[in-house]
């Protein structure tokens, strides 16, 4: 069985399954099973970076599929709420943004055989986790069927918060990827070209 084929790594892939499940329960109307698939996907969340220092199964790949399937949960949820409603859509535009140039960067970063930076900055984790928040905050007043007119007022409040956020841990991820793109130029071509 391949190295990266583990516990931690099989969680993970839940959560990759488990977010378009999730948009589209939510976009249907099924808050119970929208709940029911971004609770177990949060559960997976959890689990899964503590079962790969438990068990020392730590990989790279499972560090980018992790970080993967965390934007890929996080950009359903806001494009289903957007969707609906029920939060701005510069606030879904602006980290999904962020979310596809992280991708676009990195891919792009493979492709020049440049090292590509996996581990999260401080900043883009307390983005993260205030975006997260607004999330677990509409879903909640979703579900117990708080009108959007009283939630929206919070949801902007917070999102402008995390907008800043955002674009700031964007600009930090930029200077990373553009150090890495430095360093790969840098480095002796092993053909003695």
């Amino acid at each position: 069985m391949p190295v990266w084929f583990n516990v931690p790594n099989v969680l993970t892939m839940v959560r990759i399954v488990l977010a378009p499940v999730f948009l589209w329960r939510y976009l249907v109307g099924d808050k119970d099973g929208a709940l029911i698939a971004f609770a177990v996907a949060a559960v997976t969340d959890g689990l899964d970076g503590l079962l790969a220092r438990l068990l020392a199964q730590q990989t790279r790949i499972g560090a980018f599929l992790d970080a993967a399937a965390d934007k890929l949960l996080l950009g359903c949820a806001l494009v289903a709420m957007a969707a609906r409603g029920q939060l701005p859509v510069w606030l879904m535009a602006t980290v999904v943004g962020r979310d596809l140039m992280l991708a676009l960067g990195s891919a792009f970063l493979t492709l020049t055989h440049a090292p590509v930076p996996v581990r999260p900055t401080r900043i883009g984790k307390y983005a993260t986790a205030l975006t997260v928040l607004i999330v677990v905050v509409v879903l909640a007043a979703d579900y117990h069927g708080v009108p959007v007119a009283r939630t929206w007022p919070w949801v902007v409040a917070l999102g402008v918060g995390a907008c800043a956020l955002v674009v700031a841990s964007a600009i930090q991820y930029a200077s990373s990827f553009l150090a890495s793109v430095r360093l790969a130029r840098r480095a002796p071509d092993v053909s003695g070209r």
